[in-house]
């Protein structure tokens, strides 16, 4: 079955973060998901939680044509989840960073990071935000905003 532009980007975005598991960076991640509807997941110590925030249309690079290229903006969260031991004494914000180093570092391997295999025209890194529980679950949200353009009448036809 073939996938939308956005799915496809995804893929991309999921395949780079899964290098993480058992790779050579200093996180070695356990797991890299997207959630179900039902959020079908635990949280676990250096894990990764991809989610996709509502899109946005960017009209002023839509591109004319017969069918026209409409141009979104999709925001990805990349949800790092730190959960160490209580008998560990590294401090939580240093493997936070240390985390979401590593996110940047193979998000943007490829010397063409940003067009993720061909699917977007651009990709940009928003503010870095804490998540901070105050119980289980720590770790910090990198998110992506990946922009793309699909022809006004399929989703599943890229356009440059």
């Amino acid at each position: 079955m073939p996938l939308t532009v956005v799915d496809s980007i995804a893929t991309v975005l999921m395949t780079r973060l899964s290098t993480l598991i058992g790779g050579d960076e200093q996180t070695d991640v356990v797991e890299v998901i997207r959630p179900s509807r039902l959020g079908n997941y635990t949280p676990k110590d250096l894990q990764i939680v991809v989610t996709q925030a509502n899109p946005d249309r960017v009209t002023e690079l839509d591109c004319p044509g017969s069918p026209p290229a409409l141009c979104w903006r999709q925001v990805f969260n990349i949800n790092c989840h730190v959960m160490p031991s209580e008998m560990d004494a590294t401090s939580v914000d240093q493997l936070s960073n240390q985390f979401a180093a590593d996110v940047v570092k193979v998000v943007t391997s490829p010397s063409t990071w940003h067009s993720f295999g061909g699917y977007s025209i651009n990709a940009e890194w928003l503010d870095i935000q804490n998540m901070q529980t105050g119980e289980a679950c720590d770790g910090v949200t990198v998110p992506i905003a990946i922009t793309y353009r699909v022809s006004e009448n399929n989703p599943y036809e890229v356009r440059a």
